[in-house]
């Protein structure tokens, strides 16, 4: 229970907050602002369900970022809708536009029958960890809620890292933290290279017309923004932290790295970033339902 508990308090904390809204910022300079790959006509009205959607950054950024609809002829305005949902309901906004809405949801559990078939573009993002050793039960769970003919988005890390910028010489506490979260990973019984696996899965769930982005993210120095570049380094110092929290719980033959290095990790990551940077490779893959199954 107090591990639990433990993991909570971090999830629900200030600074995750701040963490997840400076990646979410990152992920989107990296990706030359453009939130949504997959071909979505936002022309007109349309679902959006973002998936492990945490405080909701990223709903509510696309949500602000579309234009306004052309009125029609209708007497009713002609608006998109927004839905965000995560299995911890903590970090959920208190106030939202009244055309966006936030519900709890386990992406290892099937989506209520009332939203299946009922959304243009459903979004996950790093998120695809939570469902341990079976993501393709998660995925398929994804398809069941996409009306047939909208798009699935989802981007995971393939950590394939670029050896001139990250190894356990260049960047040895960035290869702690990598370390760190590779025995998370191996504790939950998740894939370590998920994003080389989602082409393969959305293909196995049935989707059809696949695309893919490989989007590198520039942590610390390494992004020519500098208060970017300030937060990628503070926001890694504040994921280590909490990992650290978790992983201190695991048996001894399954520590990554040494108990006293825990207390180290977090100051020398943020340094770390902040003289040399590091970067993060994501794979963004998109897939459309067939109009018929």
């Amino acid at each position: 229970m107090a591990k639990n508990q433990e993991s909570k308090y971090w999830m629900e904390s200030e600074g995750e907050r701040k963490r997840l809204a400076s990646n979410h910022f990152i992920t989107k300079d990296a990706m030359g602002g453009q939130l949504v790959r997959a071909p979505v006509d936002f022309s007109r009205p349309v679902k959006v369900l973002d998936s492990g959607t945490a405080d909701g950054t990223w709903l509510l950024d696309l949500a602000s970022s579309l234009p306004p609809l052309s009125a029609s002829c209708s007497s009713s305005p002609q608006t998109h809708e927004f839905v965000g949902t995560d299995l911890n309901p903590a970090p959920f906004p208190q106030s939202t536009p009244p055309n966006v809405t936030f519900a709890v949801q386990d992406i290892k559990t099937p989506w209520p029958e009332a939203q299946h078939n009922l959304f243009d573009l459903v979004h996950q993002r790093l998120t695809l960890l939570g469902a341990g050793p079976n993501p393709a039960a998660s995925i398929a769970h994804l398809y069941s809620i996409v009306k047939p003919g909208g798009w699935v988005q989802i981007s995971e890390g393939t950590m394939d890292f670029p050896p001139e910028i990250v190894s356990p010489e260049r960047t040895p506490a960035y290869n702690d933290m990598l370390l760190l979260m590779q025995s998370i990973a191996g504790m939950v019984g998740a894939e370590w290279h998920l994003g080389r696996t989602l082409r393969g899965l959305l293909e196995g769930a049935g989707f059809v017309e696949i695309g893919e982005e490989d989007v590198l993210l520039h942590m610390g120095s390494t992004n020519k923004d500098p208060e970017l570049a300030r937060q990628g380094a503070e926001s890694c110092g504040v994921a280590v932290h909490g990992l650290s929290k978790f992983a201190k719980n695991f048996p001894p033959e399954k520590q990554p790295l040494l108990l006293e290095r825990y207390e180290t990790l977090p100051a020398d990551l943020q340094t770390e970033l902040a003289e040399k940077g590091a970067v993060y490779p994501l794979k963004v893959v998109w897939g459309r339902k067939p109009e018929r199954d």
